[in-house]
């Protein structure tokens, strides 16, 4: 009896607890910062003695300042390319935020700097999947190039600050 009193209160306990958790509504907008870890790989094709494309993919993680942030603890998928001139570059690319659900939100994001020092740029929410569907905002970023764990690799951490919206 006292075993399967014990079992009652802790199932009560838990749906009383956890159902709470389920049952809040994502908001609709709000702000967000935090950061972005990434590695991967590049292939350059150098141009006359002072010309560079650079394109690169890599993979990493997105983390939130806070863990009740926005798109926290998600995978992150890039593709983008860099043109330098005189180590003077701008740069493009894409980013897939996958969460921990399965749920995506798609990035694009513009940059400039100069080679081997930090960059700052921007970034677009440009749609997603899930309840990241018709998202749309944005924000600024800087990123600071890290020694590669490998040869022919990249490291970088981007830290951003920025908004969101779902329709």
């Amino acid at each position: 009896m006292k075993k399967a009193l014990t079992i009652l209160i802790i199932t009560l306990f838990l749906l009383a607890t956890v159902g709470n958790v389920f049952g809040e509504e994502m908001a609709k907008e709000g702000l967000e910062s935090g950061k972005n870890y990434a590695t991967g790989t590049a292939k350059a094709l150098p141009m006359e003695k002072e010309r560079l494309q650079l394109n690169y993919e890599g993979t990493g993680i997105y983390m939130s300042d806070t863990e009740e942030g926005f798109i926290n603890n998600a995978s992150v998928y890039v593709l983008g390319a860099l043109h330098a001139v005189k180590g003077v570059f701008e740069e493009s690319g894409f980013m897939v935020l996958t969460v921990p659900d399965g749920d995506k939100a798609f990035v694009t994001y513009k940059g400039s700097g100069n080679l081997g020092k930090d960059s700052m740029g921007t970034y677009t929410y440009v749609g997603g999947t899930g309840k990241y569907t018709g998202i749309t905002g944005g924000g600024e970023f800087t990123r600071s190039v890290l020694q590669p764990a490998s040869k022919g690799g990249w490291s970088a951490i981007s830290l951003f600050k920025g908004n969101w919206k779902l329709p």
